[in-house]
């Protein structure tokens, strides 16, 4: 295995190669609003200052991710952390030991992967850790400060599960919230839209077009 494409089709490099396309695809998608970087997998809040969110789609942090220090980041910002050190590690190790490993090939491939793996995991902990404090503001701004104010929507299209908006509160940096609107509506990427209720069950805000004077 001497060409970067060889380490990139052939076993082991072949399983996180295949990860790290699918979370390509993903975040190109999130990147252009037709998906929700936020909807993918469990939410995990703590010390969450808003009572409604108790419940829902949100639950509490595992110990593992708390001990690691990502127990506020999205869950699609944690595995995406993982993957692409287990990819990179998995690459270097082929690359550099696997003539040296005297075992066959799916065993010294197996062995690879699950060593990458254990030492990708605290070193994407280590790299995400700084990035907790950008993602803290999106589940501690009080209620009433978010209801009645004006946003922009930022994905392609808004319905009853699907949807992030920019509201700014106050003189602060915008927030990006989560929000649903009822189907059909005529919200875009772009749009203004006014916040005026709060989905209990699912921690998002409701929002209807609303035209800035």
């Amino acid at each position: 295995m001497n060409s970067f494409l060889d380490l990139l089709t052939h076993f082991p490099g072949l399983v996180p190669s295949v990860l790290m396309g699918a979370l390509l695809v993903f975040w190109l998608l999130a990147i252009a609003g037709v998906l929700d970087f936020d909807s993918f997998g469990p939410h995990f809040d703590t010390d969450v200052d808003l009572p409604e969110h108790g419940g829902g789609e949100h639950s509490e942090a595992p110990e593992t991710l708390m001990a690691l220090g990502l127990d506020k980041l999205p869950f699609s910002i944690v595995i995406s952390g993982i993957v692409f050190f287990w990819w990179l590690l998995t690459l270097l190790a082929v690359a550099l030991a696997w003539k040296w490993i005297p075992l066959p090939a799916w065993i010294a491939g197996s062995l690879i992967l699950v060593a990458a793996l254990v030492v990708a995991v605290p070193l994407a902990a280590k790299a995400l850790r700084p990035l907790k404090p950008l993602f803290v503001v999106h589940v501690s701004a009080k209620q009433e400060s978010v209801l009645g104010k004006a946003c922009k929507i930022l994905t392609l299209s808004v319905d009853e599960k699907f949807g992030q908006a920019e509201v700014t509160v106050g003189s602060g940096a915008p927030l990006n919230v989560r929000v649903w609107a009822e189907t059909p509506n005529t919200l875009t990427k772009g749009s203004s839209a006014l916040i005026i209720d709060l989905d209990p069950k699912s921690g998002r805000y409701r929002v209807e077009a609303y035209e800035a004077s």
